[in-house]
């Protein structure tokens, strides 16, 4: 093509036709710049829509990891609000005028549920990588304060929780040096057994009664934490999981 345009521009200039010679230069200048804007236009396009492409995948990882930590916590939640509701109940019952030493040790040596919550591991790694790659930043505006909020409050409520099961550990742990309650985690015929029921004998009520006390409001505050963990990330995958779906609908 340019060969040709050269032919024709050399014949007017022999043809000494300067005025239509400069139109026709002119014009040839035009199609150029059409050409190269028409070429800048669709590597434009090819790398939004490469871009697109990757905000895409980008996007599906994060929707994956969330859906798959509300299904978590749809399945924790249950026995967390179980838990909680039987601890309530036995700090009513502890702390009822009716109450006495016999009543608490009832209540710790056959009913104290001492199995502990822990946070689950939730899918962190997309968000990790995105925001060490820096991959992060092609999100859009929007989603990236929301997950940023998303996470930032997961790990502060994790940390919270760790320092509570930390503490309630502590407590059980020298509770269990002075009180067998967890034998009957082992064996049915706890009830029966010597191992069992010898730390149950010439109980001193003063300490017996302030362990029991510690021990409670520790396990209490344990599944707090632990119902209020799994309610706020729940509420804050809801919040997310529509901001994605259009990028994912496109």
């Amino acid at each position: 093509m340019i060969p040709f345009f050269r032919k024709i521009r050399k014949k007017m200039a022999d043809d000494n036709r300067p005025l239509k010679y400069m139109r026709y230069a002119i014009g040839e200048i035009v199609l150029v710049v059409i050409g190269i804007l028409i070429a800048l236009q669709i590597n434009t396009w090819n790398e939004a829509r490469k871009e697109n492409i990757k905000l895409k995948k980008i996007i599906q990882s994060v929707y994956n990891d969330l859906v798959s930590d509300s299904l978590f916590i749809n399945q924790a939640l249950p026995l967390v609000v179980q838990r909680k509701t039987l601890i309530t109940n036995l700090l009513k019952r502890s702390y009822a005028t009716e109450a006495n030493q016999d009543s608490l040790v009832q209540i710790m040596k056959n009913e104290f549920p001492v199995r502990w919550y822990s946070s689950p591991a939730y899918n962190t790694n997309t968000f990790s990588n995105l925001k060490s790659t820096g991959a992060f930043d092609i999100l859009p505006s929007e989603i990236k304060n929301s997950l940023s909020n998303y996470y930032t409050t997961m790990a502060s409520i994790q940390d919270l929780n760790e320092k509570t099961l930390d503490q309630y550990r502590i407590h059980l742990d020298a509770f269990v040096m002075k009180y067998n309650i967890i034998g009957r985690l082992y064996d049915e015929n706890y009830n029966n057994s010597y191992l069992y029921n010898h730390t149950w004998t010439n109980i001193d009520s003063k300490d017996f009664t302030a362990r029991v006390a510690v021990l409670l409001a520790s396990y209490d505050v344990l599944y707090r934490v632990a119902k209020s963990e799994l309610e706020t990330n729940q509420k804050g995958i809801k919040e997310i999981l529509p901001l994605l779906q259009p990028y994912l609908d496109e």
